[in-house]
């Protein structure tokens, strides 16, 4: 990637070289400017633009991590909790990793894609992971759907693992407040991802 500094430079050995020409003079205070010069000026100045925005543009081919996502996991908490009092499919969906996401970052990382004869099936274990989630999902809202909770903190029961690019924390609990002022703890959903400190459900598994 060309850095700023590398641009600077480049711009810096055309003009050196533009004004080393014949017509390359440069500009007087008493004097009007000359074609030739203004054509050098108007040529740097291209170089140094189209060179801006390549590297700009050019900002490698490495994760950008994932979308709608969190900052805390107590906002996760907080937003499942609304969308279970709405009965919000969608909403807690769309909280879930995507197959994209799934795999551009996480199947990459995990031992099983390490395994030759499960390279091959990656469609299979995104399947499982996809079908188990929706179905949790389903369960959920069926026992939780409309009840109107409030969160006082969120737990892990399960341990973390570090996959180098992101982290997983395993089987989330909820500790909520109902509407009697009674502290219950709720298994709403699985494991929570952790990616460049943002945060998004992994899965509604909670198997």
């Amino acid at each position: 990637m060309i850095t700023a500094r590398e641009i600077i430079d480049l711009a810096a050995t055309n003009h050196n070289s533009l004004q080393g020409a014949p017509c390359a003079v440069a500009p007087s205070p008493t004097k009007a400017t000359s074609p030739c010069t203004r054509v050098a000026f108007r040529l740097i100045s291209s170089l140094v633009i189209t060179l801006l925005l390549y590297a700009c543009g050019n900002t490698g081919s490495g994760p950008k991590g994932l979308s709608n996502t969190y900052h805390s996991v107590e906002d996760i908490g907080k937003k499942v909790l609304e969308a279970v009092c709405h009965n919000d499919a969608t909403i807690l969906k769309s909280m879930s990793i995507t197959e994209e996401e799934y795999h551009t970052y996480i199947w990459p990382q995990l031992p099983i894609s390490k395994i030759k004869e499960w390279q091959e099936h990656y469609d299979f274990v995104w399947g499982q992971h996809d079908s188990k989630s929706r179905y949790s999902l389903r369960q959920m809202l069926a026992r939780y759907g409309g009840s109107k909770y409030a969160l006082v903190r969120v737990h892990f029961a399960g341990e973390t693992t570090d996959y180098t690019t992101y982290k997983v924390h395993r089987d989330a609990r909820l500790i909520v407040q109902s509407d009697d002022g009674k502290e219950v703890m709720l298994n709403l959903f699985g494991s929570i991802v952790e990616m460049n400190g943002q945060y998004k459900i992994m899965s509604f598994n909670t198997d």
